[in-house]
């Protein structure tokens, strides 16, 4: 079993976990981390995760089979059952596994769900106290319930990928599969309430979340304007701000900074920080409205200053004025940051490989640190654990 803190958060909650690729994945892992104690139910295949390559790949564990920097990412402090839930004689043992258990999670798809016999009627059914949680593609009701989806689909439907471009008519994606990791922070967020109710009640419950909810949440003040309003958040480029103090700037050493002067009282202070109090005798900027009114003169004249002097040098003298500002990193710089490494963001699990810990930190509890498991690694465990003899067992 996973060297985890028998002090957690979680322990002694026991969490089924049938899930695949990076949603449903990391929404356990969360759980995992917070001490539940996380069994993951795969096909003799296995989650796909373990041979898709979409990313890096990587032999992680030298001398067995290779495995994924997905996987790895998605999966960390579980254990790994295999058990072919389309055969009838491993539903039993299934049977045994829910019966012990406090929640199921899954984010496959309604059928096959109902071929595994796996959806929320027939688990209920088995352990009717449990709490069932599913991440689902673009909604469990309605026209596209059954659809197929995953990541890139959610955000799409969504709207949110013509939020990400600054063309009107061309649709920007992120990297990274933004929406699975949000999707399944949420989705554990939801657990962790459904958890507290079964706690106080005795009760199951039913948890859905989608791939479409989370970016339209994400989205909640841009849907918000449209929705109560005539007129939507337009998407602005730098050089086209809604104000030239918000915004980004290429100092001298080649670096960006940015800043996030929302509100009339920082345009003087900025302008005295950075050493261009002449800003403010040129009439178009004369007050903060006016600045605001005439953001895309401003920005040429703050690229040409910003220009004249270190990012260090310009960060020291806002940071000693209050002001909102901040370097603009690349992702290889984060990796080897000293403030990013003081606060533990990321971690080195027991393979030796590096991820991001778990979005926040519990005072007293470290996470486990142990790897996605191999295939199947824990089945005879926790067969026995049930009083399962693993050779009578389909």
């Amino acid at each position: 079993m996973p060297a985890q803190d028998t002090n957690g958060p979680l322990s002694g909650v026991r969490i089924i976990d049938l899930t695949i690729y990076q949603a449903g994945p990391i929404a356990a892992m969360l759980l995992a981390d917070l001490g539940a104690d996380v069994i993951k139910v795969e096909s003799i295949a296995g989650d796909p995760t373990r041979r898709t390559r979409a990313g890096a790949p990587a032999d992680l564990r030298p001398g067995e089979p290779p495995t994924t920097l997905s996987w790895a990412t998605c999966n960390r402090n579980k254990r790994s059952v295999v058990l072919d839930l389309g055969d009838d004689g491993a539903q039993p043992v299934f049977h045994q596994l829910l019966a012990s258990a406090d929640v199921m999670l899954t984010n496959l798809h309604p059928r096959t769900l109902r071929q595994l016999k796996a959806d929320e009627e027939t688990v209920h059914a088995v352990n009717p106290k449990l709490v069932y949680t599913r991440v689902a593609g673009l909604g469990d009701r309605g026209p596209r319930a059954e659809d197929y989806a995953q990541d890139m689909t959610g955000m799409s439907y969504s709207g949110i990928l013509f939020q990400y471009s600054n063309r009107e008519d061309v649709p920007f994606a992120p990297p990274g599969a933004m929406n699975d990791v949000m999707t399944a922070t949420m989705a554990a967020f939801g657990t962790l309430a459904a958890i507290m109710q079964q706690r106080r009640t005795g009760e199951g419950q039913y948890i859905s979340g989608s791939l479409v909810q989370t970016p339209l949440w994400a989205q909640m003040m841009t849907v918000g304007t449209l929705a109560n309003t005539t007129t939507a958040s337009a998407v602005h480029d730098r050089e086209h701000p809604r104000s030239a103090l918000v915004n980004q700037y290429k100092c001298g050493d080649g670096r960006w900074i940015c800043m996030a002067g929302i509100e009339a009282k920082y345009w003087p202070i900025f302008c005295g920080a950075v050493g261009a109090p002449h800003l403010m005798a040129d009439e178009r900027f004369a007050t903060f409205e006016g600045m605001q009114k005439n953001s895309l003169a401003l920005v040429p004249l703050l690229d040409v200053h910003f220009a004249g002097n270190t990012s260090d040098y310009f960060l020291e003298r806002m940071r000693a004025q209050g002001l909102w500002c901040g370097r603009v990193n690349q992702l290889e710089e984060v990796l080897t940051d000293e403030h990013i490494e003081a606060n533990g963001y990321l971690e080195t699990l027991s393979d030796g490989s590096r991820t991001v810990a778990m979005p926040f930190h519990l005072r007293g509890y470290q996470p486990g640190l142990q790897a996605g498991p191999p295939l199947g690694a824990n089945t005879e465990e926790v067969l026995a654990e049930l009083g399962i003899n693993v050779g009578t067992t389909a």
